[in-house]
């Protein structure tokens, strides 16, 4: 009786120590790497704030680089309008000049072939009384200062005539000097927002796939939960067993005893983890090659025609002159061709003005440092994104000649 009492405990024993052992292993290896996943998550959290504040600085940059722009192209405005003045006061004195001009050469030959002289001597020799003689010699005198004073409003206009002229190329030059640098600036700005973009969006796929871990963790934890549970149902169960074996009577036969060792229940196969089976990534349809040629080019930049010039603006209901091409070449061609005048000229063969074909970049500034580009249509013709208070439209170069051209196709 003792021996099988000690036989059927020896049994539960073994089958509690087979059952639990195991599974509690497996759970606490399970809740390491959920206590390693959520620190993980937080330390990729905390990367993906501090990106996303330093993409924030980088957007309130733009903005403060658009303020500028916005100021720039508000005094370019002005100073279109002063230079339309200019030239308008300028062609008026031009006219002033030249009739001074024609009456100061009359002066000179009168005085040369001594003209002036005999009027003085026919003012005084025709005068009836001395009172007559002395006024006529004063008119005289009147008229001879007269083209004096011409002499000097005439020199004073042509001084006046250049110094506008100075000054106004002078500012024109500051302006498109200071467009050339804010179009530099906003082409890193807009660089670098890039990247960090991309920075921003990794980590949050990084950290997304962590939370896809943990959320696997999470099943395989309760999985071995719920296998404990089940494991410790069978332990209570086979200890029961071994309870009411005990209390049955022996055999009269101790030797035919069994050792109860169909007792041990072997754990559940939980398949290494119990996560279910990740599924199969899904593979996008490949994006068909857009047709890369000059006609899609051109078809697509007419679409825009009569849209506003929006500095910075990439399309599609307004634009500036780098962001037009570049939302054209990436919608026609399927070419990212950059945002910005000085990444664009980097994306092709530098031609000659006397090349130039259907499709390809205009640029007006010195190469580094373009401050305007535009979509050749052929010829000397055009279309671009012009300036502020303007809208897409075509031209030539005859209105606003190209400093070079680049071969993109």
């Amino acid at each position: 009786m003792k021996k099988k009492i000690l036989s059927v405990l020896l049994v539960s024993g073994l089958a509690l120590g087979s059952v639990t052992i195991p599974a509690t292993v497996n759970a606490d290896e399970v809740n390491n790497k959920i206590e390693a996943s959520d620190k993980k998550i937080n330390e990729l959290a905390n990367q993906a704030a501090a990106a996303e504040a330093q993409l924030a600085t980088l957007r309130a940059n733009m903005d403060s680089i658009r303020a500028k722009a916005e100021k720039l192209q508000t005094e370019q405005i002005a100073l279109n309008g002063e230079l339309t003045t200019l030239n308008e006061e300028i062609a008026a004195l031009t006219v002033k000049i030249e009739k001074r001009d024609g009456k100061i050469k009359e002066q000179a030959r009168a005085i040369q072939t001594g003209e002036a002289s005999s009027n003085y001597l026919e003012a005084v020799l025709s005068a009836e009384t001395i009172s007559d003689a002395v006024t006529r010699v004063a008119a005289t005198a009147r008229l001879v200062a007269a083209n004096n004073d011409l002499l000097k409003e005439q020199e004073k206009d042509k001084a006046a005539v250049e110094t506008k002229a100075a000054d106004a190329e002078t500012k024109l030059e500051t302006i498109e000097k200071n467009a050339g640098e804010l179009e530099q600036q906003k082409g890193a700005l807009i660089e670098q927002e890039y990247q960090q973009t991309i920075l921003v969006s990794t980590i949050e796929a990084e950290k997304t796939s962590e939370e896809g871990k943990k959320s696997e963790l999470l099943a395989e934890k309760e999985a071995a939960e719920r296998a404990l549970e089940e494991q410790a149902r069978q332990v209570e169960a086979a200890q029961q067993a071994a309870q009411q074996q005990a209390a049955q009577p022996a055999p009269e036969s101790a030797g035919n005893a069994q050792s109860g060792g169909n007792g041990v229940v072997n754990p559940p196969n939980n398949g290494g983890g119990g996560g279910a089976a990740a599924p199969s990534p899904v593979i996008p349809d490949p994006v068909p090659t857009p047709t890369t040629n000059a006609g899609a080019i051109l078809a697509e930049a007419a679409k825009h025609v009569g849209k506003p010039y929006v500095w910075a603006a990439k399309g599609p209901d307004s634009f500036d002159c780098s962001g037009f091409t570049s939302y054209v070449f990436r919608v026609a061609a399927g070419r990212e061709i950059g945002g910005y005048t000085g990444a664009q000229e980097g994306q092709g063969v530098r031609i000659s003005l006397s090349q130039v074909q259907a499709g390809d970049l205009l640029f007006w500034g010195p190469q580094g440092g373009s401050t305007h580009v535009a979509i050749s249509t052929g010829g000397s013709g055009y279309i671009h994104a012009p300036a502020p208070g303007q809208t897409v439209c075509y031209s030539n170069f005859a209105w606003y000649a190209p400093s070079f051209a680049v071969r993109v196709l």
